[in-house]
């Protein structure tokens, strides 16, 4: 059974690392080794339920948006105070697409769940750390080639949230990053890395509220009143501290690139196929 200083850890780390391009599944996977946790389902449990977490943090960065594209679909109903703008229908175009982008990711994780549960290593975890690394570096290259004007998040297409949701499946390689993978996409369709940075958060939202219901349904007939005393505490923590690296990434982005990202992920990556063999 984890100490109350174990969640807090396990909450802090998933707040920090949700939304960076460094995986987070792959860092709770890590933070379990050093902890010393034994892998139960009650705590394969906490680590997909505590994503609600990140999932309020992202609510409360961009709310805006979802309010804006709540009443867009409210001004459809009959009697509606909300005026029928052109605007509306523009919000309730780009809410669709956002959403279509969690197709690709769940019918992949639906079709290889058991596989994709198996993957759970830390040898496993350090390849796609590396690979990802890679990935990010070749693709800030191929970006920093390009001449075009970039795209704004108000100019995503279906087709650019469906290619953007095809990379998203390269996140159920454990260890590859969610983040980095859309990240990458949208920048590789045309984005600014601030554009594709939001798309990536907007379309994690659905994903990760996927993921943390599909759990509870399936195993909080498991969780006693301690592992429901651990969520809540989780929740909130991984609540505020996501907030503060949203907030704190989406600023980091206007300046620097993911390269640094790439640097750590090799190291981290590295150190992990040398002390577990």
């Amino acid at each position: 059974m984890p100490t109350w200083l174990d969640i807090i850890i396990l909450s802090i780390v998933e707040g920090i690392t949700e939304f960076l391009p460094i995986s987070s599944t792959g860092h709770m996977i890590i933070t379990n080794k050093i902890l010393g946790l034994a892998e139960t389902e009650q705590l394969d449990a906490f680590l997909v339920i505590v994503q609600i977490g990140a999932i309020l943090a992202v609510v409360s960065v961009f709310w805006k948006i979802f309010l804006g594209w709540i009443r867009a679909w409210l001004a459809l109903a009959p009697k509606s105070p909300i005026q029928k703008e052109e605007l509306h229908a523009s919000a309730r175009k780009q809410s669709l697409f956002a959403a279509s982008a969690v197709i690709p990711f769940a019918l992949m994780g639906f079709a290889f769940h058991k596989q994709i549960k198996a993957l759970f290593d830390v040898r496993i975890v350090a390849s796609a750390l590396i690979t990802g690394a890679i990935v990010i570096l070749v693709s800030e290259y191929l970006i920093g080639k390009r001449r075009s004007p970039q795209k704004t998040t108000d100019s995503l297409s279906l087709k650019d949230a469906l290619l953007v949701g095809c990379g998203q499946c390269l996140a159920l390689w454990p260890g590859f990053s969610r983040s980095a993978a859309t990240i990458i996409s949208g920048r590789l369709r045309g984005f600014s890395q601030g554009a594709a940075a939001e798309i990536s958060f907007i379309i994690g939202l659905p994903t990760l509220a996927g993921a943390a219901s599909y759990e509870m349904f399936e195993k909080a007939k498991l969780l006693n009143a301690e592992w429901f005393q651990y969520l809540a505490v989780g929740i909130v923590v991984a609540w505020v501290v996501a907030f503060i690296f949203v907030k704190g990434f989406i600023l980091f982005l206007q300046k620097y690139s993911m390269a640094v990202f790439a640097y750590y992920r090799l190291v981290v990556g590295g150190l992990l196929l040398i002390f577990f063999r």
